[in-house]
């Protein structure tokens, strides 16, 4: 139900990053699965020992590399490096629009995945401090506008969202306002 809920608002075109010097190219996975049929969503808090966005609650993923053939290799690889999950192709249902990073230079290519249930993950690596597993809508309805960010960043409207305690801003939060005005159309917040 919930694919045929947002699989028609879906992008489903092959992404290549563009060549520029302004900017980096990154990708995430979003991956819905489902818990007593209710869904789910993995975020992870990063390290600090990473270069940007340390301490940061955000979706799995990272850079792309010239190894990867297209954005979606770079967010099935990234999955598989930071926390061992193995997506298929034809688990992806497609992309949400691409977000820019407002602290750094990054443009994120955003991709949904469907799973019935995730593998028990054992281990991560170092830029992955904890995996936060969290109820889809109940976060989705924790939205609230960004006041702090809007004004540093002089940008109406940012959102920001919160699950037990931790804040999740900037271009995640963004990504997902876009699942909130999917759900929206179909459940009342």
């Amino acid at each position: 139900m919930l694919k045929n809920l947002i699989y028609p608002f879906l992008n489903k075109k092959v992404i290549l990053p563009s060549p520029s010097l302004q900017f980096r190219f990154a990708a995430v996975m979003i991956i819905i699965h489902f818990k007593n049929r209710s869904p789910y969503v993995i975020l992870i808090k990063r390290t600090n020992l990473v270069k940007n966005h340390a301490g940061e609650i955000s979706f799995p993923g990272g850079n792309f590399i010239e190894n990867d053939v297209n954005m979606l290799e770079t967010a099935v690889r990234e999955i598989s490096e930071e926390l061992g999950i193995k997506i298929k192709k034809e688990q992806v249902i497609g992309h949400l629009n691409a977000v820019r990073t407002l602290t750094s230079r990054y443009i994120i290519y955003p991709y949904v995945a469907l799973i019935d249930k995730i593998p028990e993950i054992t281990d991560t690596n170092y830029e992955v401090e904890k995996i936060i597993d969290v109820p889809l809508i109940a976060l989705l309805k924790s939205r609230e506008n960004d006041l702090k960010h809007q004004q540093q960043f002089s940008i109406s409207q940012l959102p920001r969202f919160t699950y037990k305690n931790e804040i999740i801003w900037g271009a995640t939060a963004r990504i997902l306002d876009q699942l909130a005005k999917l759900f929206s159309r179909e459940i009342n917040f």
